[in-house]
């Protein structure tokens, strides 16, 4: 049984206008019909570009914004209509790791402070006890239990995380929301971060979703992963599936601009250049929204039809008129595998 269930989830902005932003001159279509369900256990990468709605979908899902339609359900349970106690229950089970590290911590609280919040808030244990709950916190997530008394601008960006990691578990949650959480770092360090949240996931059966831009990332850490365009899922299905022979163009063109550390294999591979901007969400085209940009569109079905997303194989579907795989030359580096290449100590 998945731990995560998400149907047709639906979240639009509203767009105020004139001198009073009184008037509402339409809406923002941030995620647009997205499905999709995650395993206990395993997780799920959403990628995209920059304004593609990866975000806005796990702020949804945590219930940090009111979806506009659609159904999510946890373990089974209709998250949009939880309510009081029961949205406390899910807050409990469900945490999120920020993406900036340097924004996410309160510079006027210590780590103890920070990191005991959410036991506080809870309920959970007396004051010594959640002391020593925040100790054992920090030494699972690689830091000095004995600087539980230091303020956020002691550590370095990749300490920060790591204290952003260590308040996400204090409840022991089941699931956790990975909101882009290595982007903000240095590379080095990005490679530290993602192979701690992979030890911690096998340690306490955590599931994540793990949203991204970085294709590298999501290959290491995901068990599936789901590609967005403009609030769209285009393409979805098993890591390995997806990286080797992606179907939708929008997928093969993400992965043709990720370099590969061989020199030789880099020159062989053809680079996919899209044409244009992304579309804004406010207008966006209709039939397919990547038609604008796409290399292989036909009219007038592309422009005119919505393409459904269709199984075309076995836990692998795509959202294309035309799909067709297209083998990628890539490096498999992935959980199980080993680490993730250069990692030195933190400074």
């Amino acid at each position: 049984m998945a731990l995560l269930e998400v149907n047709k989830l639906t979240k639009h902005f509203p767009v105020q206008q004139g001198i009073l932003l009184s008037r509402l001159g339409g809406h923002v279509s941030a995620v647009d019909d997205v499905s999709f369900s995650v395993e206990k256990g395993t997780t799920m990468g959403l990628v995209g570009e920059s304004g593609c709605g990866k975000s806005t979908t796990g702020r949804c899902i945590l219930r940090l914004y009111r979806a506009t339609s659609g159904e999510i359900r946890y373990d089974g349970r209709d998250v949009l209509a939880l309510r009081g106690a029961d949205l406390k229950w899910y807050r409990r089970n469900v945490q999120v790791i920020f993406q900036d590290p340097y924004a996410s911590l309160n510079p006027r609280m210590t780590i103890r402070e920070i990191v005991a919040e959410p036991l506080v808030i809870h309920g959970i244990g007396t004051r010594e006890e959640q002391k020593k709950k925040v100790q054992e916190l920090l030494e699972v997530v690689g830091l000095n239990p004995e600087h539980i008394s230091r303020y956020p601008h002691e550590f370095s960006g990749g300490q920060r995380q790591r204290i952003g990691v260590a308040r996400a578990l204090a409840l022991n949650p089941k699931l956790i929301i990975c909101d882009e959480p290595v982007s903000a770092l240095d590379v080095s360090i990005q490679a530290q971060v993602v192979n701690l949240l992979e030890e911690l996931q096998k340690e306490f059966g955590l599931t994540y979703v793990f949203i991204a831009h970085d294709l590298s990332v999501v290959r290491h850490i995901s068990d599936r992963v789901a590609v967005m365009y403009l609030g769209k899922i285009v393409e979805i299905g098993d890591w390995r599936g997806l990286y080797d022979r992606p179907h939708h163009p929008y997928t093969q063109s993400l992965l043709s601009a990720v370099p590969v550390p061989d020199p030789v294999k880099q020159r062989e591979r053809q680079r996919i250049i899209l044409e244009g901007d992304v579309p804004s969400p406010i207008d966006p085209p209709t039939g397919c929204r990547f038609h604008t940009r796409c290399p292989i569109a036909q009219f007038p079905i592309c422009a005119e039809e919505v393409p459904e997303l269709k199984e075309i194989a076995p836990g692998h579907s795509a959202a294309c008129h035309f799909a067709e795989p297209q083998p990628i030359k890539t490096q498999h580096v992935h959980g199980g595998s080993g680490e993730v290449i250069g990692a030195p100590a933190e400074g």
